[in-house]
C-alpha cells in the first residue's frame, strides 16, 4: 500500500457503542494533521483507534507492514511522585522495541541520549523529571515519543498549559523534527490558532453531530465548515503571515481530557 495507513468506513467508540461511523482516511509519509474538535468529540477516542490502542467497532484499518508510532501524552499524565532522572523517562520509549522480560542495554540509552539531544535538554538527562520546568518536561515526552524511531509521532495536546514562549519553543521543535526527517505527525490540539498555523492536513470531528471532515488546513478552516462542527460563528483573518481565528460570544473550546 502506498499510505502509511489507511481508513475505510471505520466506526469508532467504547463498549460496543458507537461514536462516530463511515471514517474514511489516509496518512501518506510525512503529513502533518491536525485533529480539533469540541470537548467529547472523539478526538482521543480516534486516535487510540488508529494506534490500535482500542478496537475498531467496523470498517477497516490497514497500516503499512512495520509501521511504528510514537505517542506524545500530556506531560501530566507522567507522574511526578516517582522521582526517575529524565533519561530514565525518556528510555521509556524503547520499551516496545525492547520487548517483554529483556533489559534495557547500553545502547537502547545510548540512543535515547541521543534523542535528548536532539531536543535540547541532553545536559538534563540525570535530573530528576519532577524538578523540570513545564517546557524541559514537553521536551522529555517528545524525546521518549522518538526514542522507539517511528514512522508516526502523535501528540496530545503538546502545549496545554505553558505560556506563549513555551507553546513558540515546542512549536518551532515540532516544526524541525518535522522538516529534518520528513516524520508524519498526529497533532490533537484544542487551539485552532496552533494547528491554523502548523498543521498541514486536518481533521475535523464532532461525534455527537456525526462529523467528521477531513482536508487541507486552508481549506477546511473556513467560518462555514467551523461552525458545523462548534456550533458557533468563527471568523478567520490573516495578518503578517499568520493566521488568526475569532470566535463569537463563546471562548474557543477547551481540550478533551
Amino acid at each position: 500500500m502506498s499510505a502509511l495507513l489507511a481508513v475505510d468506513e471505520l466506526a469508532i467508540g467504547y463498549g460496543g457503542s458507537s461514536l462516530l461511523s463511515g471514517i474514511n482516511l489516509s496518512i501518506d509519509q510525512g503529513d502533518w494533521w491536525g485533529i480539533v474538535g469540541p470537548n467529547g468529540a472523539g478526538k482521543t477516542t480516534l486516535v487510540k483507534t488508529l494506534l490500535g490502542i482500542i478496537p475498531a467497532l467496523g470498517g477497516r484499518i490497514e497500516r503499512r507492514a512495520g509501521l511504528s508510532f510514537g505517542y506524545v501524552p500530556q506531560r501530566g499524565v507522567i507522574d511526578d511522585i516517582f522521582p526517575l532522572p529524565a533519561l530514565d523517562v525518556v528510555v521509556m520509549g524503547r520499551y516496545p522495541r525492547i520487548g517483554p522480560c529483556r533489559r534495557v542495554t547500553r545502547a537502547d540509552r545510548e540512543l535515547a541520549l541521543r534523542y535528548m539531544e536532539r531536543v535540547g535538554i541532553a545536559h538534563l538527562a540525570r535530573k530528576p523529571f519532577r524538578s523540570l520546568s513545564g517546557g524541559q518536561k514537553q521536551r522529555t515526552l517528545i524525546a521518549r515519543g522518538l526514542a522507539p524511531e517511528p514512522d508516526v509521532l502523535v501528540l496530545d495536546e503538546p502545549t496545554d498549559g505553558m505560556d506563549i514562549a513555551g507553546e513558540a519553543g515546542i512549536m518551532e521543535l515540532i516544526s524541525d523534527l518535522h522538516r529534518g526527517s520528513g516524520l508524519t505527525i498526529l497533532m490533537i490540539s484544542h487551539s485552532l490558532n496552533l494547528v491554523a498555523n502548523h498543521a498541514k492536513q486536518l481533521m475535523l470531528i464532532h461525534g455527537d453531530e456525526g462529523v467528521f471532515r477531513t482536508g487541507m488546513t486552508d481549506e477546511l478552516l473556513n467560518g462555514e465548515t467551523l461552525k458545523d462542527v462548534y456550533r458557533l460563528s468563527v471568523d478567520v483573518h490573516s495578518f503578517g503571515g499568520r493566521k488568526f481565528l475569532f470566535a463569537h460570544g463563546s471562548s474557543e473550546p477547551k481540550a478533551e481530557r
